[in-house]
């Protein structure tokens, strides 16, 4: 419930800002000072007792809930009920949706409840607030999902695909992809757990497994309508490529993919590139195009981790170029501070350091003139040099070979070293 207070908050500013009565709360008012000028602000429209009712009401299932009095919580929202009978067609739709989520959250804490209770403030919710009705199927399939109801949750999300109410409908649009997106996804997993005990019985032909191939058809159809419109698609779009690797259609998963990754049309996105990359990977794909899906990452997300599997690429490419652009993405790695301490990284470091040193000995020290400052400030001072004996003593020995190489031996970091420095010693 990330949006309770923002709801809570929205709601008090739609029926009103009066103050708390000392006696009903057990607050101090805060009386304005005389020594003060009166504060200018413009006038509000006198609060009806109705609305007033109803935000002081919402206060106590704020307090109750925030204190975890739930039993409380409980009595404050049954009252608050009321607030769907308003007239204002606004107000009643922020009700409504008060109503669901906060009432849900009550639901699921109170130590009476019970699990129809949850399920029947579900259905009156849905049936009272059409305009909200695509979002409530959807939590009350996942409510269904935890509760280990699979099989129920996509009858309810069937339902919700099939659900036309007007214009309601058509403005929802969006809620019911993602209502298709899911259904979609619970035929894939019914399929995964067919295709599981097929595997055990050593059966995978479509006479034996009929059942597991309808689901197969139908997840296929659905998933793959919706990844094609613009949008993060991670979960699906990994199921989709499940199954279309388990049938051997390793050209139509990799153009999905590339699609995922490339098409301008869907917001960038750095995991749609790792799964291009792992995908090639896994199909032995030549190293000239895992290269260039790295590349693409590493422009996308510097610090990103792939950049360690990138670096021996480059490496091993036997390409003067190569070896230079190693060193930068290195370089570029190393100055976010969630890799300062990586001894994997520094080890990459150094291996390209010291492929580039006999024949590029100007080019790594072009690139340590450009970075030099940043780097002593950010990596070899003193106090550097102490807190990488704590963490690791072979970060201590690698960076202390790097900066050997780059620098020379008479760097602070060097002196700071050999006082922490022990036996422990790094493979070259």
């Amino acid at each position: 419930m990330d949006d309770i207070e923002a709801e809570l908050n929205a709601a008090s500013d739609t029926y009103g800002d009066g103050e708390f009565d000392d006696n009903t709360w057990g607050r101090s008012s805060v009386k304005s000072s005389s020594l003060l000028p009166p504060a200018v602000c413009p006038e509000r429209p006198k609060e009806s007792g109705f609305h007033k009712t109803l935000r002081l009401c919402l206060e106590g299932i704020k307090d109750a809930m925030l204190h975890h009095r739930w039993k409380d919580a409980a009595k404050y929202i049954s009252y608050y009920t009321h607030a769907l009978e308003d007239t204002d067609s606004a107000k009643q739709l922020i009700a409504s949706e008060i109503m669901w989520r906060l009432g849900c959250e009550i639901l699921h804490h109170h130590p009476n409840s019970k699990p129809e209770d949850i399920i029947d403030l579900y259905e009156r919710m849905k049936n009272f607030g059409v305009k909200n009705f695509a979002k409530i199927s959807l939590d009350h399939a996942f409510h269904l999902l935890v509760s280990g109801q699979p099989e129920e949750a996509r009858r309810q999300l069937s339902i919700a695909e099939s659900w036309r109410y007007g214009r309601q409908s058509a403005a929802q649009s969006q809620d019911l992809n993602l209502i298709r997106a899911y259904r979609g996804f619970l035929d894939y997993l019914t399929w995964r757990n067919r295709r599981s005990t097929a595997d055990e019985a050593d059966h995978h032909d479509d006479d034996s497994n009929p059942e597991m191939h309808s689901y197969f058809r139908q997840a296929s159809v659905t998933l793959k309508e919706v990844i094609r419109q613009p949008g993060t698609w991670d979960l699906f779009v990994l199921s989709y490529i499940d199954m279309l690797e388990f049938y051997n259609d390793q050209k139509g998963a990799e153009k999905v993919l590339k699609d995922y990754a490339y098409d301008k049309a869907f917001p960038a996105n750095p995991n749609a590139h790792v799964y291009l990359y792992e995908f090639l990977k896994r199909n032995k794909a030549p190293k000239q195009k895992l290269m260039k899906v790295l590349e693409i990452l590493q422009v996308l997300v510097p610090s990103h981790k792939m950049a360690l599997e990138y670096c021996p690429l480059l490496l091993t490419s036997g390409d003067a170029g190569n070896f230079v652009k190693a060193l930068q993405v290195m370089m570029d790695l190393l100055e976010y501070t969630s890799w300062k301490h990586s001894v994997n990284a520094w080890k990459c470091l150094r291996d390209v350091v010291v492929s580039l040193w006999k024949r590029h000995q100007d080019v790594v020290q072009q690139e340590w003139q450009k970075r030099s400052e940043l780097w002593v400030a950010l990596h070899f001072m003193t106090y550097h040099a102490k807190k990488d004996a704590q963490v690791d003593r072979d970060l201590l020995l690698l960076k202390s070979r790097v900066l050997m190489k780059i620098a020379g031996p008479n760097a602070e970091y060097h002196k700071a070293a050999r006082k922490f420095r022990s036996g422990n010693t790094v493979d070259d």
